[in-house]
């Protein structure tokens, strides 16, 4: 049996240490490994079959094409609460706040970080 040493490259000076509870067997094939680095840490993990890649391509792909479709549609649903007001600013002058609350609709500015109204 032989064991797997874990070395940091990035990091001159740094020896080379043992990896803990980490055994080789020279006797199993070596398998294709793939490594993603977050940050400071690697992760080396075995890759994963083609058929399991193309499955899940096929399924992001299918995800996509379902969130397209609802990015695609144009406006956006603001629901209403009580006592919250929604506001937006007026087409014709954008000095202008148009505050919706509790069904009443009025237009003004803020003063004094309050909606003051000018209607």
């Amino acid at each position: 049996m032989g064991y797997i040493y874990e070395c940091d490259s990035d990091r001159p000076g740094k020896e080379a240490k043992l990896a803990t509870k980490s055994v080789i067997d020279p006797k199993v094939p070596k398998a294709k490994t793939r490594r993603v680095r977050f940050g400071d840490v690697t992760v080396t993990a075995p890759a994963p079959p083609r058929a399991s890649v193309e499955r899940n391509v096929k399924l992001s792909t299918q995800a996509l094409e379902r969130v397209a479709r609802r990015l695609a549609r144009p406006g956006t649903v603001l629901r209403t609460k009580k006592n919250v007001p929604l506001f937006s600013v007026d087409s014709d002058n954008p000095d202008i706040l148009i505050r919706q609350l509790n069904g009443k609709t009025e237009r003004g500015t803020i003063v004094d970080d309050a909606f003051q109204a000018i209607d």
